[in-house]
């Protein structure tokens, strides 16, 4: 006849607890980690929908008033707050009054674009693109020479240049008639999008 031992433990004990709940803090700090770069992930491309929606936008009414280019350029790289062009050529909702002449419509336009910005988190610039030849004085006699609406978010600038923490995309290296680097690649911290027009 078989005798239980009356030293001998039924259920479980304290170290099989504590590793079943090791095991759980594991899980847990894990499936944490995950959330958190599906919320980085997601906060990443709604920035890359807002800013693709604004440039189209901005692009639509550069080709409408193609005259104007350069001033859309002088007009959207102002830094901060630009100052209320003395004719809005009626884009804030009243009447128009008298007719704007292409350049006085891209600084109005340029202004209210700017204005809207302010509500989100990144800004706009227009460069001309240095994948195209838009560098120097004789860049505009390029035939391939075209302008980019460059937005960025979080640290990265709208720019062109050398600075991988700060700039959007690399600059067009030349010596003399020979390019050395055609440019135009994003920087890789760069949060930031390009849009030739």
């Amino acid at each position: 006849m078989l005798m239980n031992n009356p030293n001998s433990q039924s259920g479980v004990g304290l170290i099989e607890v504590m590793v079943a709940l090791l095991l759980l803090a594991v899980a847990i700090i894990g499936y944490s980690a995950l959330q958190g770069q599906a919320i980085k992930v997601t906060n990443e491309s709604l920035e890359r929908s807002q800013s693709l929606v604004i440039m189209r936008m901005i692009a639509e009414k550069i080709h409408a008033n193609p005259s104007a280019i350069a001033t859309y350029e002088r007009s959207l790289n102002v830094a901060g707050t630009p100052a209320a062009p003395s004719k809005l050529c009626g884009l804030d909702g009243g009447a128009i009054t008298d007719l704007c002449q292409p350049a006085e419509l891209a600084v109005a336009e340029s202004f209210k674009i700017k204005s809207e910005l302010q509500n989100y988190d990144f800004q706009i610039q227009m460069h001309p693109c240095p994948n195209t030849g838009g560098t120097g004085t004789n860049a505009a006699a390029n035939i391939m020479y075209s302008y980019c609406l460059i937005s960025a978010w979080g640290d990265t600038t709208p720019t062109i240049g050398t600075n991988e923490n700060k700039d959007c995309l690399t600059s067009r290296v030349v010596d003399g008639d020979a390019v050395k680097e055609a440019g135009g690649s994003y920087h890789p911290k760069a949060t930031c999008m390009m849009m030739e027009i």
